[in-house]
């Protein structure tokens, strides 16, 4: 009966310091909507990085308006339906990462995208492996991936 409780007490604990880790990870990432000049930020910084002519330079502004309009709707459901929003953060972000691939016209350009998105790719599956081994739950797991994200 002992090794019962133990065990009980031993998952109760278990259970509540991952449900904390996952509201502290879901209140660590709560959405602000960017003001206008930390968007151009974002849009210069990115410009500069893809070497982005004029016209470009634009479309990223575009790119940028879009995606914090995009987060903007979705922050409720941040913690009225979580995994809703990490569904729709997910798709945000890869819209975005699209959004910026149609608009890079030359070869350093996306060699540079693919290098990033490569770097994305292999920090994940490190980040991913990292928790596997301190078996993390699911909803953990998948909010950490989407914290690693650029652009």
């Amino acid at each position: 009966m002992m090794n019962l409780k133990r065990s009980s007490f031993s998952s109760l604990v278990c259970a509540f310091f991952a449900l904390f880790a996952m509201s502290s990870t879901l209140n660590a990432q709560n959405f602000t909507p960017a003001t206008d000049a930390e968007i151009r930020q974002a849009t210069e910084a990115l410009t500069a990085k893809y070497a982005l002519n004029a016209d470009q330079a634009k479309q990223m502004y575009q790119i940028q308006q879009r995606k914090n309009k995009n987060l903007s709707q979705i922050a409720a459901l941040q913690t009225s339906d979580p995994a809703l929003y990490r569904a729709k953060l997910k798709n945000v972000q890869e819209g975005t990462w699209a959004s910026i691939r149609r608009i890079l016209n030359n070869k350093a350009q996306v060699d540079l995208y693919r290098k990033t998105q490569s770097d994305l790719r292999n920090e994940r599956n490190a980040k991913r492996k990292e928790l596997f081994a301190q078996k993390a739950q699911n909803e953990a797991i998948e909010l950490a991936m989407l914290a690693i994200y650029a652009e």
